[in-house]
C-alpha cells in the first residue's frame, strides 16, 4: 500500500504503509480511535482519514512536530496505489482465474492505472500473456478516478473504481 499525496501544485510525495513502524502504526491508530488491521480495511475501503493518518505519521519522519490537526489535505490530493508485492499478486491471480478475456483486461488496465509503478504492472502483465491487456470498448469501462486503493479487503467509494481483493 503506497500512499500518494500531491499538494495542489506540488510535486507527488510517496509513503509506503508497509514501511511503517510498530509505533508508527500505534500512532496512526491512536489518531483514529482504531488499531492497526481497522485502519488496514479503512485504507481498503479509500478511508481519506486513514490515508491522512499513514502519511502524517510518516511526514513526521521529516517534521517530528508536525500535529495531526495541521496536515490536513483535500480528498482529491491523497490516494492510495498498489505496491509492487500487490501487482504482482493481481497479475499472478488475474491469470489464474479462468472468465473472459474482455473481463480481464478490463481489470488488468485498471490494476495498471492504480499501481504505484505502471511499468512494473505492465512489465508483469507482458510476461504472463505475451502482450499485456487490450482496449475494451468504451462503454463497457466504468469512469472513475484512477487514483485509488487496495489492502485488505475489497474497496470500492465514489472516487475509484472497482477494486479486486488484496491475496
Amino acid at each position: 500500500m503506497i500512499v500518494e499525496y500531491t499538494p495542489e501544485g506540488g510535486e507527488p510525495e510517496r509513503y509506503n504503509a508497509r514501511k511503517l513502524l510498530s509505533s508508527e502504526a500505534a500512532a496512526v491508530g491512536r489518531a483514529l480511535g482504531m488499531k492497526w488491521p481497522e485502519v488496514k480495511e479503512a485504507l481498503g475501503e479509500d478511508d481519506p482519514e486513514a490515508m491522512r493518518a499513514v502519511a502524517w505519521v510518516m511526514r513526521k519522519r521529516q517534521e517530528p512536530q508536525l500535529r495531526f490537526s495541521d496536515f490536513d489535505p483535500g480528498v482529491d490530493e491523497i490516494a492510495l496505489k498498489w505496491d509492487e508485492r500487490e501487482i504482482t499478486a493481481y497479475v499472478d491471480e488475474a491469470f489464474k482465474v479462468q472468465g473472459k478475456a474482455e473481463e480481464r483486461d478490463i481489470f488488468l488496465r485498471i490494476l495498471v492505472r492504480n499501481a504505484a509503478d505502471p511499468q512494473h504492472a505492465e512489465a508483469l502483465i507482458k510476461e504472463h500473456s505475451g502482450d499485456g491487456p487490450k482496449e475494451p470498448p468504451a462503454e463497457s469501462v466504468t469512469s472513475g478516478n484512477s487514483e485509488t486503493s487496495t489492502s485488505d479487503s475489497s474497496p470500492t467509494s465514489s472516487t475509484s473504481d472497482p477494486q479486486p481483493s488484496t491475496p
